[in-house]
């Protein structure tokens, strides 16, 4: 056991590498990826189990503690983000699928990783973790209104079959995670060092399959949708920072509101753009996946060098 820990430890630690270099494989060697596209709401059913597993009932306390922080950060990201998708489409002038796309990927719930990155960066963890646990919840109820709002005229969207879906690859998992955490009590410690293992796991396998079904596409809109997502991230994070500031929080507050809006479901969005979309609508998701493990844990880690230094 301990040996197999340590290499957990290992593997774990270098979650970037792995990504840049699965990207990297399935685009070059994309078809004998191809035919696992029907597995990527397993591997994301994993990770919400894997969330569910390390989740507890502390995580909710601040609901009752401090609620105007975990409304105000729940209320900017559901706000702010889809607009933002919204704007970049419109001022880059993206075909109708990518916008959608974009769209899609803003009004996602936070992503697990932002609870990584606050940590990184020396932030309110706890924070962190309500507020991608809340929006999280939320989701299946928030995002059909917000997609029926802003993308109805370029595409259908069929409301019940998305709300089916976020109830099947999220809220069931995580429902499931909560459970074996209850049930299982004097197993959790060693279940919750194992768990992170499959969680990275499943995160390649996203990774691996989405790049491959999306090597064309990838070659013709790569550029522009990778500039997109630049913007995106860049400006998401910044939308986090200054509210933190214009509302006088916290040092600490204000990382963990950085990463909760500029981090988000990306796998989510790869999910829900193959599925009831178009692959093209997955390429935003596809690209953050890789681009915003990467840079968010760049920018937490010397954020939470220099916290340490000063």
């Amino acid at each position: 056991m301990a040996g197999l820990l340590k290499f957990i430890s290992f593997f774990t630690k270098y979650v970037t590498l792995w990504v840049i270099i699965c990207a990297v494989f399935a685009y070059f060697f994309p078809e004998p990826l191809k035919p696992y596209g029907s597995w990527i709401s397993y591997f994301l059913g994993i990770i919400m189990l894997s969330m569910g597993l390390s989740m507890s009932p502390n995580d909710f306390k601040l609901i009752f503690s401090r609620p105007k922080d975990v409304i105000i950060g729940v209320v900017t990201l559901y706000i702010f983000m889809p607009l933002v998708g919204l704007g970049i489409g419109t001022f880059l002038n993206l075909s109708p699928m990518l916008l959608v796309g974009f769209v899609l990927l803003g009004c996602c719930p936070t992503g697990t990783s932002s609870n990584v990155m606050t940590f990184l960066a020396k932030g309110d963890k706890a924070l962190s973790v309500t507020i991608s646990s809340i929006s999280t919840i939320v989701a299946p109820f928030i995002m059909p209104v917000l997609l029926l709002f802003y993308v109805k005229q370029y595409v259908d969207i069929d409301a019940v079959g998305l709300f089916i879906s976020i109830i099947q690859i999220i809220i069931i998992p995580i429902v499931l995670g909560l459970i074996v955490n209850k049930v299982c009590k004097k197993q959790m410690p060693v279940i919750q060092k194992i768990v992170p293992l499959f969680t990275v796991l499943a995160l390649l396998g996203i990774i691996l399959v989405v790049v491959a079904l999306n090597v064309e596409r990838l070659q013709t809109v790569a550029l522009m949708a990778a500039v997109a997502m630049i913007l995106y991230t860049v400006i998401g994070l910044i939308v986090g920072f200054s509210v933190s500031r214009l509302l006088r929080m916290p040092q600490a507050k204000g990382k963990a509101m950085t990463f909760v809006i500029g981090v988000q479901n990306t796998a989510l969005a790869v999910t829900l753009g193959i599925t009831y979309f178009d692959p093209l609508a997955a390429i935003p998701g596809a690209i953050g996946v890789v681009f915003t493990t990467v840079f968010c844990s760049f920018i937490a880690s010397l954020w939470g060098n220099r916290t340490a230094e000063e």
